[in-house]
Protein backbone atom coordinates (compact mmCIF):
# COMPACT_ATOMS: atom_id res chain seq x y z
CA UNK A 1 0.00 0.00 0.00
CA UNK A 2 2.62 2.59 0.99
CA UNK A 3 4.48 1.85 -2.54
CA UNK A 4 1.02 2.75 -4.48
CA UNK A 5 0.51 5.57 -2.14
CA UNK A 6 3.83 6.77 -2.84
CA UNK A 7 3.40 6.45 -6.36
CA UNK A 8 -0.20 8.63 -6.18
CA UNK A 9 1.25 11.13 -4.48
CA UNK A 10 4.62 11.26 -6.62
CA UNK A 11 2.65 11.55 -9.93
CA UNK A 12 0.68 14.22 -8.46
CA UNK A 13 3.92 16.32 -7.49
CA UNK A 14 5.26 15.72 -11.29
CA UNK A 15 1.95 17.05 -12.99
CA UNK A 16 1.66 19.83 -10.78
CA UNK A 17 5.29 20.74 -11.50
CA UNK A 18 4.48 20.18 -14.84
CA UNK A 19 1.38 22.17 -14.99
CA UNK A 20 3.64 25.16 -13.36
CA UNK A 21 6.09 25.06 -15.60
CA UNK A 22 4.18 24.96 -18.46
CA UNK A 23 1.50 28.01 -17.31
CA UNK A 24 4.46 29.88 -16.69
CA UNK A 25 6.00 29.57 -19.47
CA UNK A 26 3.15 30.07 -21.68
CA UNK A 27 4.06 34.32 -21.37
CA UNK A 28 7.23 33.85 -22.72
CA UNK A 29 8.02 35.25 -26.35
CA UNK A 30 8.22 38.15 -28.67
CA UNK A 31 5.67 41.05 -28.45
CA UNK A 32 4.67 43.88 -30.56
CA UNK A 33 2.42 46.38 -28.86
CA UNK A 34 0.49 49.72 -28.49
CA UNK A 35 0.20 51.71 -25.50
CA UNK A 36 -1.54 54.58 -24.52
CA UNK A 37 -1.89 57.51 -22.11
CA UNK A 38 -4.99 57.82 -19.93
CA UNK A 39 -4.22 61.91 -19.95
CA UNK A 40 -3.62 62.87 -23.05
CA UNK A 41 0.37 61.87 -22.63
CA UNK A 42 0.74 60.11 -26.04
CA UNK A 43 0.57 56.71 -27.54
CA UNK A 44 2.82 54.62 -29.48
CA UNK A 45 4.53 51.00 -30.22
CA UNK A 46 6.70 48.84 -28.35
CA UNK A 47 7.97 45.77 -28.72
CA UNK A 48 8.83 43.62 -25.16
CA UNK A 49 10.82 40.54 -25.38
CA UNK A 50 10.08 38.10 -22.22
CA UNK A 51 11.57 35.26 -21.96
CA UNK A 52 12.48 32.50 -19.01
CA UNK A 53 16.18 32.84 -17.41
CA UNK A 54 18.17 30.24 -14.84
CA UNK A 55 16.91 29.35 -11.50
CA UNK A 56 13.50 31.16 -12.67
CA UNK A 57 14.18 34.22 -13.19
CA UNK A 58 12.71 36.02 -16.26
CA UNK A 59 14.62 38.02 -18.66
CA UNK A 60 12.41 41.20 -20.00
CA UNK A 61 13.60 43.47 -22.70
CA UNK A 62 11.57 46.55 -23.94
CA UNK A 63 11.80 49.08 -26.48
CA UNK A 64 9.33 51.82 -27.25
CA UNK A 65 8.33 54.79 -29.08
CA UNK A 66 7.78 58.21 -27.84
CA UNK A 67 7.30 60.72 -30.75
CA UNK A 68 8.38 58.47 -33.51
CA UNK A 69 11.62 57.68 -31.66
CA UNK A 70 12.72 54.33 -30.02
CA UNK A 71 13.27 54.55 -26.43
CA UNK A 72 15.55 51.79 -24.70
CA UNK A 73 14.55 51.25 -21.35
CA UNK A 74 16.50 49.31 -18.43
CA UNK A 75 15.09 46.12 -16.79
CA UNK A 76 14.95 46.62 -12.86
CA UNK A 77 12.50 43.75 -11.78
CA UNK A 78 10.07 41.03 -13.92
CA UNK A 79 7.87 38.65 -11.80
CA UNK A 80 5.48 36.47 -13.82
CA UNK A 81 2.93 34.25 -11.87
CA UNK A 82 1.21 31.82 -14.17
CA UNK A 83 -1.09 33.97 -16.96
CA UNK A 84 0.54 37.07 -15.11
CA UNK A 85 3.42 39.50 -15.56
CA UNK A 86 4.53 42.84 -13.18
CA UNK A 87 8.00 44.69 -14.40
CA UNK A 88 9.23 47.87 -13.89
CA UNK A 89 12.04 49.19 -15.81
CA UNK A 90 13.60 53.08 -16.31
CA UNK A 91 14.43 54.57 -19.60
CA UNK A 92 15.76 58.11 -20.42
CA UNK A 93 13.28 60.49 -22.17
CA UNK A 94 14.79 63.78 -23.06
CA UNK A 95 17.03 64.20 -20.65
CA UNK A 96 15.35 62.80 -17.82
CA UNK A 97 15.15 59.49 -15.98
CA UNK A 98 11.73 57.89 -15.36
CA UNK A 99 10.48 54.90 -14.22
CA UNK A 100 7.36 52.40 -15.66
CA UNK A 101 5.84 50.12 -14.01
CA UNK A 102 3.67 47.74 -16.19
CA UNK A 103 1.20 44.98 -15.36
CA UNK A 104 -0.43 42.49 -17.43
CA UNK A 105 -1.93 39.41 -18.05
CA UNK A 106 -2.18 36.86 -20.57
CA UNK A 107 -5.96 36.43 -22.42
CA UNK A 108 -5.20 33.88 -25.55
CA UNK A 109 -2.21 35.09 -27.30
CA UNK A 110 -2.05 38.66 -26.14
CA UNK A 111 -1.22 40.31 -23.34
CA UNK A 112 -3.23 43.35 -21.70
CA UNK A 113 -2.34 45.58 -19.39
CA UNK A 114 -1.80 49.12 -17.50
CA UNK A 115 1.42 51.57 -16.71
CA UNK A 116 2.53 53.90 -14.36
CA UNK A 117 5.15 56.26 -14.91
CA UNK A 118 6.52 57.98 -12.70
CA UNK A 119 9.91 60.04 -12.03
CA UNK A 120 12.86 58.44 -10.27
CA UNK A 121 11.13 60.76 -6.97
CA UNK A 122 8.50 59.31 -7.14
CA UNK A 123 6.23 61.87 -8.63
CA UNK A 124 3.43 60.56 -11.26
CA UNK A 125 4.24 61.62 -14.51
CA UNK A 126 1.50 59.44 -17.02
CA UNK A 127 -0.56 56.35 -16.32
CA UNK A 128 -2.69 54.19 -19.27
CA UNK A 129 -3.02 51.06 -20.94
CA UNK A 130 -1.03 48.68 -23.38
CA UNK A 131 -2.00 45.66 -25.42
CA UNK A 132 0.76 43.05 -26.75
CA UNK A 133 -0.10 40.68 -29.09
CA UNK A 134 2.63 37.21 -29.80
CA UNK A 135 4.88 38.37 -32.92
CA UNK A 136 4.84 35.51 -35.64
Amino acid sequence: MKRASLRFRDSVIILLALFMTSSAADLSGRYTAQWKSNGGGGDGAFRMNLDPGAAGAWKLDVTFTFGGTDVKTITREVKVDQSKLEAAYEFDLMGNVLRSRIKGELKGNAIEGTYQTTSTDGAPVDEGVWNATRAK
